[in-house]
């Protein structure tokens, strides 16, 4: 964990390193403690100009004082109206499973409106103790090694996704917010224990059980390149559309097409409705040793699969 380095030249020297000073960035904000310090810290930076930086804003409306907070936000921060965007996610998902759902509709409209504004970056105030608490949900999960070992993308469908406060704990982004009296709002569902991240996180409180989770974190870390396994033998084509090396893949020893496997429906977790199990990878595996009839698809986990011109293809739905 960082503790010497200030945030404020932390950040400078990732921007430096990181992202050309002309590039269009959006920054997304919550209006709590971890977006707030961070759209101050870009800020105060001086590295972009200002016409260049977007806001984004989702309005839950999950509690009545949201929209009140937004607007303080907008006022207190003099954000300029023509690179802000308040998008407010349906009522409809505060249902059973609203977290995973709103998740899906940020990211979906996260890549329309960077899409039609040309911007490549984007920001998010994702710190260290957010990777440890999803790390420690993904073991309760039971997730596989491709994503234990890599707990955030920093790529979705095109877009880079930059987290710079992940080096960072939740203490020290507070500190430093309380030294350069930045104001922000707290969520009050972020004690909510209906939620799994709330009860994952009053559960790790324990300094010796987040030191303890924060450590195997790192050893899984050491492995991200399992992530990028598929590459060798899932093609893209198009934005769900993949191109099998199927002849390639079946060289493969069986642990090694599991990890593929994974990896692959790992990158393209934003687009499946649930999680992938143990019986699903293993079904595709069984499905690629057989031979292919040039119009008969078969259904698999999240898609369909076929043959087209005597090449192998798997379509996401």
């Amino acid at each position: 964990m960082t503790n010497g380095k200030s945030l404020s030249l932390g950040i400078k020297n990732y921007l430096t390193n990181n992202i050309n000073a002309n590039e269009k960035i959006l920054i997304l904000i919550s209006c709590g403690l971890d977006s707030t310090v961070l759209f101050n810290l870009i800020i105060k930076s001086k590295y972009f100009k200002n016409k260049n930086i977007y806001y984004l804003i989702f309005d839950h409306q999950k509690r009545s004082e949201g929209k009140f907070e937004i607007n303080k936000f907008i006022e207190l921060y003099k954000l300029l109206n023509k690179n802000l965007v308040i998008k407010k996610i349906s009522k409809e998902n505060k249902s059973k499973g609203f977290q995973e759902k709103s998740r899906s509709v940020r990211f979906n409209y996260l890549y329309k409106f960077s899409k039609k504004k040309n911007i490549k970056n984007v920001f998010l105030g994702h710190h260290l103790d957010d990777l440890n608490e999803t790390f420690f949900i993904r073991k309760i999960q039971q997730s596989g090694t491709a994503g234990l070992s890599n707990i955030f993308s920093d790529n979705y469908n095109g877009l880079k996704l930059h987290r710079p406060l992940t080096i960072y704990s939740k203490k020290q982004i507070k500190s430093y917010a309380i030294r350069k009296k930045i104001v922000w709002f707290e969520d009050r569902s972020n004690y909510e224990l209906q939620y799994t991240r709330n009860k994952v996180r009053y559960f790790l409180n324990s300094k010796k059980l987040f030191s303890k989770i924060h450590n195997e974190r790192l050893i899984f870390s050491k492995a991200s390149h399992l992530k990028s396994l598929h590459y060798n033998f899932f093609k893209r084509k198009r934005k769900k559309l993949y191109e099998i090396e199927k002849d390639k893949f079946n060289q493969l020893n069986e642990n090694l097409k599991f990890l593929v496997i994974q990896a692959f429906y790992y990158e393209n977790r934003y687009f499946l409705k649930k999680r992938i199990r143990d019986e699903n990878i293993r079904n595709l595996i069984k499905i690629l040793k057989t031979q292919f009839k040039h119009t008969k698809e078969r259904s698999v986990f999240s898609g369909k699969i076929g043959a087209f011109k005597k090449k192998i293809y798997i379509n996401l739905t």
